[in-house]
């Protein structure tokens, strides 16, 4: 059964450098906790990320996997899992909104079904962790 987990952070920095944050995934690795690997599989024509590979580790298990991104400009990134170790599915989305004076809010929404079998209420504070970390992590490494 698949679970969803949305948060919402507001980052002090425009939305275009916001989004050249999030799409520089080859960072990832030196200021998102749980990402301990991860690189871009192949680039669009735009020059940002069109697929890429991560090792994560999400507390209950380390998994591998690789997304598949669509890009819409500066206001919304989305993607869905192209293959994985422990998932049968992965989509999530980043939805950024200019809030004016240089502050942005940046919108997760995650959604993930696992292949291994965890109890349900770790599966939701893992997924919910693993989420609300990654927009701290995110709002951290813009803003320092």
């Amino acid at each position: 059964m698949a679970d969803h987990a949305r948060a919402t952070i507001t980052i002090n920095a425009e939305p275009a450098a916001v989004m050249a944050a999030i799409a520089d995934i080859n960072t990832y690795s030196t200021w998102s906790g749980p990402v301990e690997r991860s690189e871009i599989v192949a680039a669009g024509p735009d020059g940002r990320p069109r697929q890429g590979r991560f090792l994560v580790n999400a507390v209950v298990t380390k998994e591998e996997f690789v997304i598949e991104y669509t890009w819409s400009g500066d206001d919304s990134v989305s993607w869905t899992l192209v293959e994985g170790n422990n998932m049968i599915a992965q989509d999530g989305s980043y939805v950024l909104r200019d809030l004016g004076g240089g502050r942005t809010e940046v919108v997760y929404d995650l959604t993930v079904d696992l292949k291994i079998k965890i109890p349900g209420l770790l599966r939701r504070r893992v997924q919910s962790g693993v989420v609300d970390a990654a927009l701290k992590d995110l709002k951290k490494h813009i803003e320092s």
